[in-house]
């Protein structure tokens, strides 16, 4: 016995876009506050519904694309490198678009078969597999997951579907979709990181080692003297970069914005970050107070109190999306200013550290003097930072530490 699901055919949608041109063609103007609002959640609605279908869509172009099926996939066939390319040439989007459609369309793909479970086939039953991800399914096809809500929590899913059980995969997305139903993108975005990260330490911290050996930094000029910089780093190492930077343009931004002079500053954002960098380089080579920059730079570091004190968890960084393991948050606690807060099982604030933790210039001095650079390696002075022999959120002492 086959059980068969109707199909689709491309003069249904037609007529459908038919009705909702004619819709698009009305003028809002004359809407009423609520009215507008109304009508702005119902075209969010069909937006998600029709997104939906296109995912699906997208999710079956691409099973049809693999370079191992004959004439090398159905894109190859139609003349284009990947399934992104067709789409994106179809839909007139990004391939960046058309790669997070095909991610949600994947939530519709068949089940694969779970070890174990009898065969339909062997009972003479002939049973199409339900969807990879039913309740991502389910969600996306009612309008309640946008694409690319759906196309997150799908790499979530995936990136956790051999590294935890079954039911506990189930249990996620279940979670997932739930609280992703009120939640814009980058909201999303956070949460699955965390989920992920809390589903899998272990494989978490190994990103955080391999992401930490992938960093790179590098600078070309061109033709024109523009020096064009590029890199990628691991979450840590750009904490205090993006902190610092962030926050000398959210001073200079205040400061544009109290200026009665529309013309003291016409820089854009980009502008100002770019100015940021600069400065902090040029405060590195000739300053030597830090008080100079107008900045006052702190780093929030979040934790848990039983995290803490075991060595091992998760914490957060200010200005980071991805969660960070206590192992690589010590990394941020030689020279940076590191602002540890511990948090009680209710996320209820138990301690607010202190900057008092920073070495004066004198224990620098005195410390070079003793060591003349790492104590343990020999690494050079320039390389180096200071550090407490007794951990400083853990009650080490830095003015009359010995």
């Amino acid at each position: 016995m086959a059980i068969e699901t109707p199909g689709i055919q491309a003069a249904e949608i037609d007529e459908v876009s038919a009705l909702v041109g004619e819709l698009a063609s009305r003028d809002v103007s004359g809407l009423s506050k609520d009215q507008l609002l109304d009508v702005n959640g119902a075209v969010a609605r069909l937006e998600r519904v029709v997104g939906a279908l296109g995912a699906r869509c997208a999710g079956e172009i691409a099973r049809r694309s693999t370079p191992d099926l004959p004439g090398g996939g159905l894109a190859r066939r139609e003349g284009q490198g990947t399934a992104g390319e067709l789409l994106s040439n179809v839909r007139g989007g990004t391939v960046a678009g058309a790669k997070r459609s095909i991610a949600a369309g994947e939530a519709f793909a068949p089940k694969p078969p779970v070890a174990g479970d009898p065969d339909p086939a062997s009972a003479g039953v002939e049973q199409v597999p339900g969807p990879k991800y039913p309740v991502v399914a389910a969600a996306s096809v009612a309008g309640e997951l946008s694409v690319d809500a759906a196309a997150l929590i799908v790499g979530a899913l995936n990136k956790l579907s051999d590294r935890v059980e079954d039911a506990a995969l189930v249990a996620l997305e279940e979670r997932l979709v739930s609280r992703a139903k009120s939640m814009a993108a980058h909201e999303v975005r956070k949460m699955v990181a965390r989920a992920v990260a809390h589903a899998d330490r272990a494989g978490h911290e190994q990103r955080e080692r391999e992401n930490h050996e992938a960093r790179f930094l590098w600078w070309k000029q061109d033709h024109e003297g523009n020096v064009v910089i590029h890199g990628q780093m691991d979450a840590v190492t750009a904490a205090p970069i993006i902190n610092v930077l962030e926050q000398m343009t959210t001073r200079d931004v205040r400061n544009k914005g109290r200026s009665d002079d529309p013309d003291a500053d016409t820089r854009t954002v980009g502008q100002m970050r770019a100015d940021a960098l600069f400065e902090l380089a040029r405060h590195a080579l000739g300053c030597t107070r830090t008080e100079k920059s107008g900045v006052r730079t702190t780093i929030v570091v979040r934790m848990g109190l039983s995290d803490l004190m075991r060595g091992q968890g998760l914490g957060s960084v200010d200005g980071i999306e991805q969660p960070v393991s206590v192992g690589q948050l010590r990394r941020l606690s030689g020279d940076a200013g590191l602002l540890p807060q511990v948090l009680g099982g209710d996320s209820e604030i138990l301690d607010q550290g202190v900057r008092e933790r920073f070495f004066t210039d004198e224990q620098r001095i005195a410390l070079l003097h003793r060591d003349g650079g790492c104590a343990k390696c020999h690494a050079p002075p320039e390389h180096c930072e200071a550090h407490h022999i007794r951990w400083w959120q853990h009650g080490g002492l830095t003015v009359g530490d010995a």
